[in-house]
């Protein structure tokens, strides 16, 4: 993984570290060290040989930039490591040093190892979710009753609620912290499979010894996945689909925090600037949305990673295995900024009644078209209402005004905030359902 500083300021210091020299040469260690133990059990190779592996994968702590200048000439990081552990071993057990990685393959070591330090970042996304989306939850409940304005196309629309448009954002976390787990279920599992993924240099033994390996990693078993990579890149595509929706939400709040608008803000204060000492930058929007510009073209890279040739690929397993530090990356620093936004939001109940009146009654012209439908073809509703919205903007008089004198009659329900409140309440209910 680059050491890349800007990618880091905008990412999440536990999931860069879950991909770094030494958690990955740890995690492939990890693996060696369960290989053999479960060989063991299984009869496979002596147990004294595993104890002198498992010490030995305890005592090794490989250089990540040895084992990366050697991996430039072997094409993988694990020939350089196996070849460290072997002579770590040798040193004390001469017997056991035939027995290191026996019956496996370097992609068994590499794929398990990138399993390994995906799994702390996928236990940490659940979590971060999970508190996400309580937070948001009752963030909504708080404003169930704050009328603000609708947009569509960026212009305003029908009223709706605060409350109503924070559920719909912890629903959307909800349902991607639904997906990420299912998926990283089928894909949190061991690799291993031999030369050409069929295990036959274990025997019969070869599906209890990978099973063993599973449980000491607590990893899932299942049958070697080499070059079908579908439960892998399912498991990307939920991470890229996640960032997108805390992006979407960031998008929201930021356009809601701007100076014309101030309905929300993601926190009290917010970032400054290095030369106008007035502002507050959104940098939890900032941080996901920068994650969600990156996240497209990395999973894109996976995707076509996946055709990949016969029983080990050429290329596309390598790149693959590149790319996925940098999508893990993009997903820490949107999990921090959700986090951050959940805890932190501000809703401006004032500003949003002030933009609402602002609009002198054009945002019921739905519900006045509504009313009017029920005496007349909704066509012709729709055209007086039309009408009037134009003739109430030129003369800069307030909707009701203008049709109540038309109509000569009361149109208080029609323009009624609890009437509006009331008809929006089963929508908002059901985005909270089970929150």
């Amino acid at each position: 993984m680059a050491d890349n500083p800007v990618a880091r300021a905008l990412g999440r210091a536990s999931f860069a570290g879950a991909f770094g020299d030494t958690a990955y040469a740890r995690a492939m260690l990890a693996f060696e060290r369960a290989l053999a133990e479960a060989q063991a059990d299984a009869g496979l190779i002596p147990a004294a040989s595993a104890r002198s592996i498992a010490a030995a994968c305890e005592a090794l702590h490989p250089s990540g930039e040895q084992l990366v200048g050697e991996a430039r000439r072997s094409g993988s990081l694990a020939i350089p490591l196996i070849k460290a552990l072997t002579e770590e071993v040798r040193k004390h057990d001469a017997a056991a040093a035939g027995h290191v990685h026996y019956g496996s393959t370097s992609q068994d070591v590499l794929d398990t190892a990138l399993v390994l330090c995906l799994k702390p970042c996928l236990e940490v996304a659940d979590r971060v979710l999970g508190a996400a989306a309580g937070l948001l939850a009752a963030h909504a409940r708080r404003h169930a009753r704050t009328l603000m304005l609708g947009r569509t196309l960026m212009q305003p629309a029908s009223p709706i609620t605060a409350g109503l448009k924070i559920a719909r954002w912890a629903n959307s976390v909800s349902r991607c912290r639904s997906r990420l787990s299912a998926a990283a279920s089928r894909a949190l599992c061991v690799q291993l499979g031999g030369a050409v993924g069929a295990l036959d240099s274990l025997g019969a033994q070869g599906a209890a010894v990978r099973a063993g390996v599973a449980r000491r990693l607590g990893l899932a078993d299942g049958p070697a996945w080499h070059t079908q990579r579908d439960a892998l890149l399912a498991l990307a595509a939920e991470l890229a689909i996640l960032i997108g929706a805390i992006g979407k939400i960031a998008r929201d709040l930021a356009l809601l925090q701007q100076a014309e608008v101030q309905e929300m803000q993601e926190s009290q204060g917010g970032g400054g600037s290095s030369a106008m000492p007035h502002k507050r930058n959104p940098v939890a929007c900032l941080q996901a949305l920068a994650a969600a510009v990156r996240a497209p073209g990395l999973l894109a890279t996976l995707m076509h990673a996946a055709n990949q040739e016969h029983e080990r690929a050429l290329g596309g397993w390598q790149a693959e295995l590149a790319t996925w530090p940098d999508l893990a990356e993009a997903a820490g620093g949107a999990l921090d900024a959700i986090e951050r936004i959940a805890a932190g939001l501000v809703v401006n109940p004032e500003r949003m009644a002030a933009n609402l009146e602002a609009t002198r009654g054009l945002v019921y012209s739905e519900r006045l078209a509504r009313h009017l439908a029920a005496r007349m073809d909704r066509a012709a509703a729709s055209a007086k209402v039309e009408q009037w919205c134009a003739q109430a903007g030129k003369e800069g008089r307030h909707l009701k005004a203008v049709a109540a004198a038309s109509l000569g009659e009361n149109l208080d329900r029609v323009f009624s905030p609890d009437a509006v409140l009331a008809d929006l309440q089963p929508a908002q209910e059901e985005q909270l359902t089970g929150l």
